[in-house]
């Protein structure tokens, strides 16, 4: 299964969005929200249609 590139961003802007007032987001930055996500797409086996970066 895939996702769209624009469901991709979306679903990272969201999460992003709910973590920045946590003293992780406030430490670690967006880079670890984006890891995060990153980690959790391979383990469930759903990657962005495309390898763009916004």
């Amino acid at each position: 299964m895939t996702i769209s590139d624009r469901r991709y961003f979306e679903l990272l802007k969201t999460l992003t969005d709910m973590q920045a007032s946590s003293d992780r987001y406030v430490v670690m930055g967006r880079s670890w929200v984006e890891n995060q996500v990153q980690v959790a797409l391979c383990d469930w086996g759903i990657y962005p249609t495309s390898s763009e970066v916004a």
